[in-house]
């Protein structure tokens, strides 16, 4: 059977002046997920549950974020027989940063007719894995996997997207221009006015100023 895509304009997702993530970013994020990546292993009371590696999980925030991520442990217990990890992925776009925490945990897995662990280290790790997909998880990623019911894919359309933010960073900036009162202030924009476009605004200030 075949999945509805809905076509959807990037500037549709967000109510915010300037989204922290650009429109490619979001198709990346709104696609589903390949079902070459999609694992399935047993469900505790029967059944299979579907779910992603942690490799796909790494793979994907590097295809989005450029590798300009990184996960932290910030702290780590072991509660029964349970090793649990509470973890926060910082993922970067230009000057901003989004921060998202979550837990994650593994049952500990001992040496048959023993309660001494097998590895302890690979628990801890593994719990370490789960609590970093719970945070991507937090970012939509792999969420047709794990949030099924509400997953709906999207093909986002760019083409009006980064046209919109640039022409409000273009009124941002020329708001500022107006303002200026000193070369000094002015000069804090025109490496800005290049890459906008915005030099004849930025000559025309500068040479007001300078009467």
């Amino acid at each position: 059977m075949s999945q509805e895509i809905i076509k959807i304009d990037a500037q549709e997702l967000s109510l915010v002046e300037s989204n922290a993530l650009t429109a490619n970013q979001l198709k990346l994020l709104f696609k589903r997920t390949p079902t070459k990546f999609i694992k399935t292993r047993p469900a505790k009371g029967g059944g299979v549950w579907d779910y992603v590696s942690g490799g796909y999980i790494r793979k994907v925030l590097n295809l989005m974020f450029g590798w300009d991520w990184d996960f932290e442990v910030m702290s780590e217990q072991i509660i029964g027989n349970q090793v649990l990890v509470k973890g926060r992925l910082t993922c970067r776009v230009g000057n901003r940063s989004i921060v998202k925490m979550q837990f994650g945990g593994k049952e500990i897995m001992y040496r048959k007719g023993t309660q001494d662990p097998l590895n302890i280290a690979n628990d801890f790790k593994a719990a370490t894995t789960d609590c970093l997909k719970k945070c991507a998880a937090e970012l939509g990623i792999a969420s047709d996997v794990y949030s099924k019911e509400e997953f709906k894919e999207l093909n986002v359309v760019s083409t009006s997207y980064d046209a919109i933010n640039d022409l409000k960073e273009q009124q941002r900036v020329l708001n500022y221009i107006s303002s200026c009162t000193t070369i000094g202030m002015l000069e804090t924009v025109k490496s800005t006015c290049d890459t906008l476009g915005l030099q004849k605004e930025y000559q025309a200030k500068e040479a007001q100023i300078n009467g």
